[in-house]
C-alpha cells in the first residue's frame, strides 16, 4: 500500500470527494449513487480505509429507518408502511446501529414514505438521552413528524444549526421549549411557520427564542414584545431576518437602549405590514455596523412616511459599514389614494443615501416611482463609485408615471462613473435621442439595463446611440420595442 494511504487527514480528504451527500441528502436513485457505491465498495476493501469511509457514508442522515436495519434482522419488520419492533431488544443489540450513528452529523426528520411505529419509538426512548444520535451538529425537522416531539431525547446537545417548519398540529410546537433547554451551543435558526399555524404558533416560537443564549444568525416570524427585547441583547448576532411583522416591535414603555442593541448585527432583513413598524424597529439602532439592510413594507408607504423611513435607515446605519441597501415600498393592502401621484417620489427621498461612499448595490422601489433627471443620476454616480447594482422602481408605474425621467444619456454616465456596474433596473424617457458624446463617454463598463416600462418612439435611433456610446450595453426587456433595438444592432 502506497505510504500516502497512511496519512489519515489525506485519506479524509480523498474520501470526502466521494461525498453522496454533496447536494444534500442523499437519495438511492440520484445522481450521486455511483460515489456511494465507490464508498461502499471502499468500506469493505480494508480496515484502513473502512472507517472514514464509513464517516462519509453515515455523514447526513434523513429519518432513521436505515439506521434501525442495523438493529438484528429478527428484532423488527416493515409491515404497512411502518417500521414496527417485533421482539425485545437488549442493549448489545443495539451496538452496530449505534456504531454508525455516531457518524451522522447532519439530521432530517421530515415525513417520509415508511414512517416508525410507537414499539421503535420506545425502544429508542428506553435508551440514554442523547445515545442515538450523539453527534449531530445540523437538524432540519418539521412538527407533522412523528419524530419531532422526541429529537432533544434522541440527538445530543452539540447541534449548532437547525432548520424547522412548524406545520402542524399546533400543540407539537410546544416542544421547541425542551429544543432550547437541550440544544444550548445554536448558531444557526431557522423557523418557519405555515399561515395557518402562525397564531398558535407564536407564543411557543418566542418562549423559544427568548431562551437562546447568542446565536450568531436567526431568521423567524414576527415575535412577541418580550422575544424583541431579548433578540437585541444577543452579542453574537451577525445575520437577522425577521418576517411577518404586524405589530409595533418595541412599544413604549420597553423599547431597548441603541446602545445596547444588536452590537454586532451585519445583515439585517425585515418584512412588515406597516412602514411604522419598520421605522419603529430601527429606532432602536444607532450607527449600527450593518453592511446590508433590506426592508419590505406593504401598507402606509406614503411619502411622508417613506421620508421618516430613510431618516431611521441613515440614524441607523454606520456611514463607512453599509454596502448593500433593499427598500421595497409596496401597496397591497388598503386601498391608495385616488392621486397616485401622492406616492411618487423625489430625489429628496434619495438625497441622504448620497453620504454612504461604499455602497455596492442599491434596490429603491415605492409605488409609482422617483422624480429622476440626468443630473440627479450623474449625482448618485459620482456618490457611488463603487456601485454594481442599481435598481429603481415603480411597483405601479404602469398605473401612474413620474413626471420626470432621465434619459438616455444617464446610462452613459452611469458606465462612466461606476467600473463596476454590471446590472442596472431604471426607466428612462427613450422618445428623444440623445446627440451620441464625441468624448466616448460612457464606454468603461459592460452592463445588463433593464429598461422596465421606458417610453420609446424610434428603436432604430436607440440602436445608433446604443452601438456608439454604449457598445458593452445589454438591452434585457420582453417589450417588443425594445427587442426591436436589437433587431436594429445585428443588422
Amino acid at each position: 500500500m502506497h505510504r500516502c494511504w497512511k496519512i489519515a487527514e489525506l485519506v479524509h480528504l480523498i474520501f470526502n470527494e466521494l461525498d453522496p451527500h454533496l447536494d444534500g441528502i442523499y437519495h438511492v436513485h440520484g445522481p450521486l449513487r455511483a460515489n456511494a457505491m465507490a464508498l461502499y465498495r471502499l468500506a469493505q476493501t480494508c480496515r484502513r480505509f473502512s472507517e472514514p469511509a464509513l464517516d462519509v457514508l453515515w455523514k447526513a442522515n434523513e429519518g432513521l429507518i436505515l439506521l434501525l436495519k442495523c438493529l438484528p434482522a429478527h428484532s423488527w419488520e416493515i409491515r404497512d408502511w411502518r417500521f414496527t419492533i417485533v421482539s425485545p431488544l437488549a442493549f448489545e443489540d443495539w451496538e452496530r446501529c449505534l456504531a454508525h450513528s455516531k457518524r451522522v452529523r447532519t439530521f432530517s426528520a421530515h415525513n417520509g414514505t415508511i414512517t416508525l411505529d410507537s414499539s421503535a419509538l420506545e425502544s429508542m426512548i428506553s435508551l440514554p438521552p442523547g445515545t442515538v444520535l450523539p453527534n449531530v451538529t445540523g437538524l432540519s425537522c418539521c412538527s407533522s413528524s412523528t419524530l419531532f416531539s422526541y429529537l432533544p431525547f434522541l440527538i445530543g446537545p452539540r447541534v449548532r444549526t437547525g432548520a424547522i417548519l412548524i406545520d402542524g398540529p399546533a400543540f407539537r410546537s410546544s416542544a421547541l421549549q425542551s429544543f432550547a433547554s437541550r440544544f444550548r451551543f445554536l448558531q444557526s435558526v431557522k423557523v418557519v411557520v405555515g399561515p395557518i399555524e402562525r397564531p398558535l404558533s407564536l407564543n411557543s416560537i418566542s418562549s423559544f427564542i427568548t431562551q437562546m443564549a447568542s446565536p450568531r444568525m436567526l431568521d423567524v416570524h414576527g415575535l412577541d414584545h418580550q422575544a424583541y427585547r431579548h433578540i437585541t441583547s444577543f452579542s453574537n448576532l451577525v445575520n437577522l431576518i425577521i418576517s411577518d411583522i404586524i405589530e409595533m416591535p418595541f412599544p413604549n414603555p420597553g423599547r431597548p437602549s441603541p446602545e445596547t442593541a444588536f452590537p454586532a448585527l451585519r445583515e439585517l432583513k425585515i418584512m412588515v405590514s406597516n412602514t411604522l413598524f419598520a421605522i419603529n424597529f430601527l429606532s432602536v439602532f444607532h450607527d449600527a455596523p450593518l453592511t446590508s439592510l433590506s426592508i419590505s413594507t406593504t401598507e402606509n408607504s406614503t411619502p411622508t412616511n417613506a421620508f421618516v423611513l430613510l431618516s431611521a435607515i441613515c440614524i441607523a446605519c454606520a456611514i463607512p459599514q453599509l454596502a448593500c441597501l433593499h427598500v421595497f415600498l409596496c401597496e397591497c393592502n388598503d386601498p391608495m389614494y385616488d392621486d397616485t401621484r401622492l406616492y411618487t417620489l423625489p430625489f429628496d427621498f434619495i438625497r441622504p443615501l448620497l453620504a454612504y461612499p461604499n455602497l455596492r448595490s442599491l434596490s429603491l422601489a415605492c409605488p409609482v416611482g422617483f422624480e429622476l433627471h440626468d443630473i440627479s443620476v450623474e449625482t448618485m454616480a459620482r456618490a457611488w463609485p463603487l456601485l454594481d447594482t442599481l435598481s429603481l422602481v415603480g411597483d405601479l408605474s404602469e398605473v401612474a408615471t413620474p413626471r420626470s425621467r432621465p434619459t438616455l444619456t444617464s446610462l452613459a454616465t452611469l458606465s462612466q462613473l461606476c467600473p463596476k456596474l454590471h446590472t442596472v433596473w431604471l426607466a428612462v424617457d427613450a422618445m428623444s435621442v440623445p446627440r451620441v458624446p464625441c468624448d466616448g463617454r460612457g464606454k468603461t463598463a459592460a452592463f445588463t439595463w433593464y429598461p422596465l416600462d421606458s417610453p420609446i418612439h424610434r428603436p432604430a435611433d436607440v440602436a445608433g446611440f446604443r452601438r456608439a456610446t454604449l457598445p458593452g450595453l445589454r438591452i434585457d426587456s420582453r417589450r417588443r420595442s425594445w427587442r426591436d433595438v436589437g433587431t436594429f444592432l445585428v443588422a
